[in-house]
């Protein structure tokens, strides 16, 4: 994974690996890459065009024979690879996993692209070919052949025939580098163009380290070269110009079996393997759709609970430090409880691999949950492989980085660093639409999972917190390790969730009270939120209650419905025979406890989502509640829970440790009061489910003048960051030295307070006079019935001026942090009364314009009261400069 420049590759297809005796493999880190055979390939052929004899080119090789058979040259390390005239037609499958990164900006273990391929013979080449699946047919069908017309395959590789056929089995050898030995995640690309560092492929230093192959799958594993002319810095990188990589190719068959395809539906989340189906053009979607998931068969299919035939099992990698493999083990096993609703027992089995295991965790027989090391990367992420013709799962490998625990340790600059890419994107709202029109139609971004990366920095606000608030000092070690145990729990069965097939739920949150939350026996039986599958925060109890369970220990609700849609076994002989029942299982997704809503539907963190109640980390039924009482945290965080950390000896960047993480909470307001504002309620259901409703309800006046108060009070006030001059001056910074010089490279040496602040504001205000916001509070009108009440855009903008510029109505004195404040709203008004048409809806421009003539008549009144202080006088000077300025300025009109 890349930490800078970040590249994601999702695997959407998949390999079977089937447990076989293996042949003979050959390791070895040699120097030289497939050298006899490319310098053969530069050789002329042999005279009149005739090739070798196989014999000749297979002796003194080593044989390493399966699936493929490979010819292995340990002097040079070069490879042959034996094509048979049986491979010809079969269509295989191919999957990439990065078994070793470089550490600064691409991680190890990570299951990358799977594909299914075929090889064709041309003259004197075979080619591979990538089998292009999106679009079919059936075999019976007139629009088969139409279809083959009509769409390509893509080509992989073109490999050479080196021999006349063998004797025996007809194979012909090829040179098989042009497979393994490449830039197969397109690196160069995306980390030298892309990221601009300058690194690209080097083939002459990259070689094969392994070669093994068993009767249904080969393994081979390559170690590639990247180096660069001009040095890129970076704390894991030995020499800023050089790196190595090694992927791990799997080439397998693709198993018939009795598998189903199970059909999908949008009330219930899963990552899906699709198709357009040409077979009959009167449909009324030209989609079949097929959700992933295992392949789970009951051993005694009639008893309504069963062990399966073969249990999904998740080996737990031996370089997983052993005081974290119960609470992994945990987070594996606990879907058994979501299984029994299927009709399992015991479906899933967490197993620890030995140290003394023969097998690669890369090996496709095998699902893993491995440990890694990327300095200053905290994450974890949960692929899968699937068949890329029915959804069924064959693989699935989870990565978890070891940083994400060490994160909740140390300082985090996430949430006080002041300059950031998004508030130079908050200054041109039309890049930023750019932006996230490219994250909307990216095919890969709705199933990124950034669960450990964004949970990580609310568990160590958590962690702090408790430390600070409950017990003795001597208890810390005790609270510390079940709280991490909790949060390991729960990232575990998180990324586990997705390899069963599922996708996110962010509205899985708010089916409880945070009261109800705050009963541990309550939790225990339902869960902390609906579903493991959102991003959960923290569960820590309002005042005067009990402290619950931190993290969920067992899937929810919303988990038990899923599995019970995807898993439960109904012995049909075809899709379509299985929907009445899957109907009835979806249908009941009017339950509030069975809410569900997904990527596409939070995007991110963007106002293009439509629902307060879709959010990443918030907690209970009431997201503004969530919201004010994280605030409150932070408050008591901040005045009186931290002077507990204050010990002798201890050193003063513990105090800013802790201090950091309590911004989170603005981080928090900032993003959740704001959807209220033109929101939607969205639901999912169908037409005739039970207690249905249409999909779209404008969320009351009365709740988004609530969110307005909350950003008012909490943010905007002119009291909303009273911290004391006691606390600022402990907040020292890290002086020792570490491997990025931070403490000379840092912009300045005290804490950015006032940067700080702005950059809470700032993600208020840009939020808040989004032109998605905006463009829903005008289309809202016409949702409502007549006499409803309304919250309108004129309300929006009248309500932030009125919070923001008291200070005019007396005119009273302006301190630094409103000043910065009134000059960023400024900001925003100016640019969305300069934008050209169609960026903001016409009647923001109008209320930008009305409200500039208002503050700059009120601001220049306010320059001839007495009593005001020079700054504020030379502020309301500026502040009506900028007004002119902006009148004075070139605007569009038109279309």
């Amino acid at each position: 994974m890349l930490k800078r420049c970040r590249v994601t590759v999702l695997a959407c297809a998949a390999m079977l690996l089937l447990g076989a005796v293996p042949s003979p493999a050959v390791k070895g880190d040699h120097s030289a890459t497939g050298g006899r055979a490319r310098t053969e390939a530069k050789k002329k052929p042999a005279a009149k065009g005739k090739l070798k004899p196989f014999s000749d080119l297979t002796k003194n090789r080593v044989e390493i024979d399966g699936l493929f058979t490979f010819y292995l040259d340990t002097t040079d390390n070069s490879v042959l690879m034996a094509v048979k005239p049986e491979h010809f037609g079969p269509i295989y499958l191919w999957g990439v996993s990065r078994s070793q990164g470089d550490g600064q900006f691409y991680d190890n273990a990570a299951m990358g692209q799977s594909f299914p391929f075929y090889f064709k013979r041309v003259g004197k080449k075979i080619l591979l070919l990538e089998k292009n699946l999106r679009f079919r047919a059936d075999s019976n069908s007139t629009m088969l052949n139409a279809v083959k017309a009509g769409v390509s395959d893509a080509l992989l590789a073109s490999l050479d025939i080196k021999s006349e056929p063998d004797k025996e089995t007809k194979a012909v050898l090829v040179d098989p580098s042009a497979m393994f030995i490449q830039d197969i995640a397109n690196t160069s690309f995306f980390l030298g163009q892309g990221a601009k560092t300058g690194f690209s492929f080097d083939r002459k230093n990259s070689y094969y380290l392994e070669v093994k192959s068993f009767p249904q799958n080969s393994e081979i594993t390559v170690r590639l070269h990247f180096r660069t002319t001009r040095p890129v810095s970076g704390v894991a990188l030995q020499n800023p110009y050089s790196f190595f990589h090694t992927y791990h190719h799997s080439l397998s068959v693709i198993p018939e079996t009795d598998y189903v395809p199970r059909i999908g539906d949008e009330r219930v989340g899963y990552f899906m393997t699709l198709y357009e189906d040409y077979t009959s053009l009167d449909k009324e979607t030209p989609y079949v759709r097929y959700i992933d998931r295992w392949h789970l068969k009951k051993l005694d299919p009639e008893a309504r609970l069963s062990e399966p035939v073969k249990p999904i099992v998740y080996w737990i990698e031996n370089t997983v430090p052993e005081e974290y493999r119960d609470a992994i083990a945990e987070g594996i096993e606990c879907w058994n409880y979501a299984f029994e609703k299927a009709g399992f027992k015991n479906a899933i089995v967490a197993k620890q691999m030995p140290d003394t295991a023969t097998w690669d965790p890369e090996d496709m027989r095998y699902s893993v949950v491995r440990w890694m090391v990327q300095p200053g990367a905290g994450y974890a992420v949960g692929p899968h492989r699937a068949n890329p013709f029915t959804g069924e799962i064959l693989d699935a490998d989870i990565r978890i980085s070891s940083d994400f625990i060490r994160f909740m340790y140390t300082v985090s600059e996430q949430w006080i660093e002041p300059v950031t890419t998004r508030e130079d994107m908050m200054l041109d709202p039309t890049a930023l639409m750019d932006t996230l029109e490219n994250f909307v139609l990216s095919p890969l971004s709705p199933y990124t999972c950034r669960y450990a990366e964004e949970t990580m920095r609310h568990a160590a606000f958590g962690l702090a917190y408790l430390q600070a608030t409950q017990g003795d000092l001597a208890d810390k070690s005790k609270i510390t390790k079940e709280y991490l145990h909790a949060y390991l729990v729960e990232l575990v069965a998180h990324e586990v969730g997705h390899t069963l097939g599922l996708r996110h739920n962010f509205a899985a949150s708010t089916i409880h009270t945070l009261e109800e939350i705050s009963d541990r026996e309550f939790t225990r039986k339902y869960g902390v939120t609906g579903s493991v599958m959102d991003y959960g925060a923290p569960n820590l109890p309002p005042p005067g209650y009990p402290q619950g369970e931190y993290y969920n220990s067992r899937p929810g609700p919303y988990d038990n419905w899923a599995i019970e849609y995807g898993y439960t076994p109904f012995g049909a002989e075809s899709p379509e025979e299985e929907l009445p029942k899957l109907q009835e299982i979806a249908s009941r997704c009017t339950d509030p406890y069975l809410v569900y809503a997904t990527d596409e539907d939070a995007f991110g963190t963007s106002m293009k989502s439509i629902d307060p109640r879709v959010h990443l980390h918030d907690m209970g039924a009431d997201p503004l509640a969530y919201a004010e009482l994280r605030l409150q945290q932070t408050d008591k965080l901040w005045t009186t829970a931290i002077k507990r950390f204050e010990q002798p000896g201890e050193r003063y960047q513990k105090l800013l440790s802790v201090f950091s993480w309590g911004w989170g909470s603005y981080a928090v307001a900032a993003r959740v009061a704001p959807k209220y504002i033109g929101g939607i309620y969205h639901y999912r259901n169908r037409i005739g489910d039970p207690n249905g409703r249409p999909p779209f309800e404008p969320v009351p006046a009365e709740q988004q003048r609530r969110a307005m108060a909350l950003l008012r009070d909490h943010l905007f006030a002119p009291d909303a960051f009273d911290i004391s001059e006691d606390l600022l001056n402990k907040l020292e910074y890290e002086n020792l030295e570490d491997f990025t010089f931070s403490a000379f490279t840092r912009p300045q040496v005290d804490f950015p307070l006032h940067q700080v602040i702005l950059r809470y504001q700032n993600t208020a205000l840009y939020n808040l006079y989004s032109p998605f916001v905006l463009g829903r509070l005008l289309n809202n009108l016409a949702r409502l019935p007549a006499d409803a009440e309304r919250y309108t855009m004129y309300d929006l903008f009248t309500d932030v001026r009125k919070a923001i510029w008291s200070e005019l109505d007396g005119p009273s004195n302006v301190n630094s942090i409103r000043r910065q404040l009134q000059l960023a709203h400024l900001t925003r008004l100016i640019s969305i009364y300069l934008s050209a048409p169609g960026v903001y809806p016409l009647d923001a421009r109008s209320l930008a314009a009305n409200d500039l003539e208002i503050i700059e008549q009120a601001a220049i009144r306010a320059q001839k009261k007495p009593g005001l202080d020079g700054m504020t006088r030379a502020h309301f000077g500026e502040v009506v400069r900028q007004i002119q300025a902006a009148r004075n300025a070139r605007r569009e009109y038109s279309f």
